[in-house]
């Protein structure tokens, strides 16, 4: 990663210890796993396009038509916000439940809500600086992370919209075509999706730390230091270094899943399930 005054660097030591903790997944097929089971404790029917979780365990659900709910894990709805002028609200980060962030790709804007789902800032990329950003995600100290899928690039920008640091093109990073549908980032790192290839790993000001050949790896979620996925069919939660923990009792036909390792929330396509350990 390259600021605009520095130069491109790369930690090898910080990259190997990243890599141990994407490559769990695969060492656990390997060496064995530790497994914890989940059952169902709420459901609640929901037709929805998307839905995200907090740390205090309400859930937001995206509706078909533009309007995002906020619930309790028992589906009771907390507050509503709608905005009709922005078009389709591709993604919703409650990584911290008190300043939930936003993201509408039509027009380029992420949007800030406070508790109660009220807007408290907005941000409009400028074209010229982001031809198309795709992917964003709220990073530690409430920085923002976007990938523009015009320049393949990772940026990092503060809540005034300047860009602080920026990648070179990934293809260049990797030395082949890198086409990430997923951006998620957490207390601990910034990993960008590529389900044909695997995942690429950044510390959190944005250096470039690992590579994990990781082809087919589904729904990776972030929380706090955890991360969850899934791949080739199962499910694991895992800390930055070390074995991951196998999810057992959630079923292969979930179309989206979040939460925290002893509270897991999915949908079926048709129920919102809250499982519990």
């Amino acid at each position: 990663m390259k600021t605009r005054k520095g130069k491109y660097s790369v930690s090898f030591k910080k990259g190997f210890l990243v890599l141990l903790m994407v490559l769990g997944g695969y060492l656990s097929l390997v060496w064995g796993q530790k497994a914890d089971t989940f059952r169902i404790v709420h459901r609640f029917e929901a037709d929805l396009q998307g839905f995200a979780t907090d740390k205090l365990k309400q859930i937001y659900v995206i509706s078909p038509n533009q309007v995002l709910r906020k619930c309790n894990e028992e589906g009771k709805v907390l507050f509503e916000f709608s905005n009709r002028y922005l078009g389709t609200l591709g993604k919703v980060d409650a990584s911290d439940p008190f300043d939930v962030l936003l993201f509408y790709p039509d027009y380029q804007t992420l949007l800030f809500l406070d508790r109660t789902m009220n807007v408290t800032a907005d941000v409009r990329l400028k074209n010229e600086e982001f031809p198309f950003p795709s992917l964003v995600a709220m990073g530690r100290d409430r920085q923002i992370w976007i990938y523009d899928a015009a320049l393949n690039t990772l940026n990092r920008i503060d809540r005034q919209g300047s860009i602080k640091t920026s990648s070179q093109d990934l293809s260049l990073l990797m030395g082949r075509r890198f086409i990430p549908n997923q951006l998620v980032a957490n207390e601990r790192a910034v990993y960008l999706v590529d389900p044909d290839q695997g995942v690429l790993c950044f510390d959190v000001f944005g250096q470039f730390q690992a590579f994990m050949p990781l082809p087919g790896l589904e729904q990776l979620q972030a929380f706090d230091q955890y991360l969850f996925y899934r791949w080739q069919g199962q499910y694991y939660v895992t800390e930055q270094v070390g074995n991951p923990t196998l999810l057992e009792g959630l079923p292969l036909n979930l179309h989206f899943f979040g939460g925290m390792p002893n509270w897991i929330v999915a949908w079926n396509g048709i129920e919102v399930l809250v499982y519990q350990k």
